[in-house]
């Protein structure tokens, strides 16, 4: 006997989808009508993959692939699929080992008689925390789907705003690491033939000659030395920049960069103001959205005037006075939480805010890099410049030409 997939339509018109077992995908079909469902499509189950060895070698599931995936699975509730049924349906599809196994498990949490947002966080506990919160306020109003449709979003705002910063850095560093190779070159293959070149002179050279010559000559004579510490710093740097504490420093030392500053402590009010926004949309209570939107904080100094806020509002101030009292946010910003909340719409409200600093932010980030670029030009040529001159000025010593 095997099994095969269905999707059909039962006798009030929703859509389901399962899987039954038969002899022929003509039995199935018989099956699937003397149960009272119209057949849709009907389908010989893909066989599991094999080989479990390879799954070692496959990458975790990405932050694109969860978005992927909470997207899919919104779209099935929505369209009427039933929640368990949704659940086989996503586990068949196979997107990636890891979420196959998800709502396997998923699947066998429902069956038992566990609710969906417990369900959801034990198969799903790499999702960002606030997906589990969701989850939970769509379920208890009867509006999963939703719900579900604004954590993908939400996954997906926050995934943008972090490769918008890591775009927007790509080229300015390939910039530097180019420039940074070319000096290398100059220093480990052209300078030292004209060290040999002006060796058997006599003549005194120009300081900056004489540097730049001394400079290539070391690191001709030791360059599997140089060659393993910058190995090694690039490493270490690596390392460092996955500590979490470093990564705080960093950052926070970042954000008093003009303009670089201002774009990053507006990515971080954007995704705060959004957050808050969709967990008070699905009847989060503002104390427990304030404290999942604080989550999505990476600034430190940010994240802890967003804790200020969360007290001063548990101490029972409204929220724009809250946040007025922190002085990180612009008076457009302030009047817009004091409209949302003497109107009823602080959702809406901190919606446009998170909007409004997205597109502010995008505007510092583009004048920032109109900056960046050109000074990165800049410094490498003037750094080769100064190299050439003084190769030149050591030529031109020992010639006795002047320039």
């Amino acid at each position: 006997m095997s099994a095969f997939d269905y999707e059909a339509m039962d006798q009030a018109g929703k859509p389901m989808v399962g899987q039954v077992k038969a002899e022929t995908q003509r039995d199935a079909v018989r099956l699937l009508a003397a149960r009272g469902l119209t057949p849709i499509t009907v389908g010989a189950t893909k066989p599991a993959r094999q080989a479990p060895w390879r799954f070692a070698l496959e990458r975790p599931p990405s932050a694109q692939d969860y978005i992927l995936t909470v997207k899919q699975f919104s779209l099935l509730l929505n369209s009427g699929v039933p929640l368990v049924a949704a659940v086989e349906t996503l586990k068949s599809q196979g997107l990636h080992p890891d979420l196959s196994a998800a709502f396997s498990a998923m699947s066998k949490s429902l069956r038992a008689g566990t609710s969906f947002s417990n369900a959801f966080a034990s198969s799903l506990p790499t999702l960002p925390p606030y997906a589990f919160q969701l989850s939970a306020a769509g379920e208890s109003i009867g509006e999963l789907g939703p719900a579900l449709a604004d954590t993908a979003k939400q996954m997906e705002y926050d995934y943008r705003v972090k490769q918008d910063i890591k775009n927007a850095l790509t080229y300015p560093a390939i910039l530097v690491s180019a420039g940074l190779g070319a000096v290398l070159f100059i220093f480990l293959v052209v300078v030292p033939r004209f060290s040999a070149m002006l060796a058997s002179s006599k003549e005194p050279l120009p300081f900056l000659s004489e540097v730049v010559l001394s400079t290539g000559m070391f690191l001709s004579e030791n360059s599997t030395f140089v060659f393993i510490l910058l190995a090694a710093l690039v490493a270490s740097s690596v390392w460092l920049f996955n500590q979490p504490a470093v990564r705080d420093s960093v950052q926070q030392s970042m954000t008093s960069v003009p303009l670089l500053g201002s774009w990053l402590k507006e990515a971080e009010l954007a995704k705060w103001s959004s957050m808050l926004s969709t967990m008070l949309r699905h009847g989060v209570d503002l104390i427990k959205a304030l404290e999942f939107a604080r989550g999505t904080v990476g600034i430190k100094s940010i994240h802890t005037r967003m804790e200020q806020v969360s007290k001063l509002v548990r101490s029972g101030k409204s929220l724009s006075i809250a946040m007025r009292e922190q002085e990180t946010f612009s008076d457009t910003a302030l009047s817009l939480v004091q409209v949302g909340e003497e109107s009823g719409e602080l959702s809406g409200m901190l919606g446009s805010l998170a909007t409004l600093y997205e597109e502010s932010g995008r505007q510092r980030m583009k004048r920032f890099l109109l900056i960046l670029e050109p000074a990165a030009i800049i410094l490498i040529g003037v750094v080769i410049g100064g190299i050439v001159t003084a190769i030149m000025l050591a030529i031109t010593s020992v010639n006795q030409v002047t320039l």
